[in-house]
């Protein structure tokens, strides 16, 4: 496959990033410009007063401001070209079918995470590269200056990389952690007693809509995740290590939503950097499959994607 094939999609998302040509979440919206103002107002010596305290994304602002016009479409742009050409190398050269791969994100988390949460895409962005390397043992070095870069961007993408680490080097400790993770809410309220930056996971707006853990997508998630054990040993037979371990991470994901359910927030931040992977497996899914099941699923799975994006755009403001 020609490198066009990933870069030509890359642009044109960007673009649709950088117009906001699908409409706008108006809340992501409004602070992202009040950090880009930020950063226009802001030197150097001022990164570590970054709002979110994920400086990394600060810095990259910083940096933008230093050599580049203070354009809003312009740092939409170049943002989202960073973190989509990221994602769709690493579906380029992990996933068993590319293309699958890189509709299904589109159809699920191109409008949750590269369209309206900027700061989110570029962490698990650089969270996926980062456990590409590591399952193929690549460098250590690598996979650590990923990860550092990801967390500068996302702190919580932490946690998914103590998971990815258990996945692939002990599935019973990886396991044992999936299972306590439907706990994580009395392990969330405890820590906002010490941290104040999760009371707002704790302490959820009024009229805030509860996760439903029965929604046509959970029910996808459930689907896969089931297709994922029947077909696991023919995923290690073709050495698919990163599907693989995208196949523990809906696990994963799934405990760690269930176990937040009462704080929504907290419950789909939490979680979404496990379901990310979820391109991955699909695609590998869809390589195994027989055609008559693999196409009426992918099928289906993308529609789902579709309207959980624009719900997210057009009803849940």
């Amino acid at each position: 496959m020609r490198w066009w094939a990933v870069a030509l999609p890359v642009v044109v998302l960007a673009g649709i990033c950088a117009w906001h040509m699908i409409g706008v979440v108006r809340e992501d919206y409004g602070a992202y410009l009040h950090v880009f103002r930020w950063a226009q107002a802001t030197g150097w010596s001022g990164v570590l007063t970054f709002p979110y305290r994920d400086y990394g994304f600060g810095a990259l602002l910083l940096l933008l401001a230093t050599f580049l016009p203070a354009s809003d479409v312009l740092w939409f742009f170049l943002i989202g070209l960073l973190g989509l050409g990221v994602k769709f190398y690493c579906f380029f050269r992990f996933a068993p079918v590319y293309w699958v791969a890189a509709l299904v994100h589109v159809a699920f988390f191109f409008v949750l995470q590269d369209y309206t949460q900027l700061r989110v895409s570029l962490g698990i962005a650089f969270l996926m590269l980062g456990a590409g390397l590591l399952v193929s043992r690549t460098n250590d070095w690598k996979v650590v200056g990923c990860w550092g870069i990801a967390a500068s961007f996302h702190l919580q993408t932490i946690v998914a990389m103590a998971f990815a680490l258990a996945g692939t080097f002990s599935l019973k400790v990886f396991l044992a952690g999936s299972g306590l993770s439907l706990f994580a809410g009395d392990t969330l309220t405890a820590a906002s007693l010490q941290v104040n930056r999760l009371v707002p996971y704790v302490n959820p707006p009024p009229g805030q809509q509860m996760p439903n853990p029965f929604s046509t997508v959970k029910l996808f998630e459930y689907l896969t995740f089931g297709l994922f054990l029947f077909y696991r040993r023919e995923i290690d037979a073709r050495g698919w290590r990163l599907v693989n371990l995208s196949g523990w991470f809906v696990l994963a994901g799934l405990a760690v939503f269930m176990g937040l359910l009462r704080f929504p927030a907290a419950a789909h931040r939490f979680s979404e950097m496990f379901f990310a992977f979820l391109p991955f497996l699909v695609a590998g899914l869809y390589s195994l499959m027989p055609r008559r099941w693999a196409v009426p699923y992918l099928v289906v799975g993308v529609a789902i994607g579709l309207w959980a994006s624009y719900r997210i755009l057009y009803v849940w403001q």
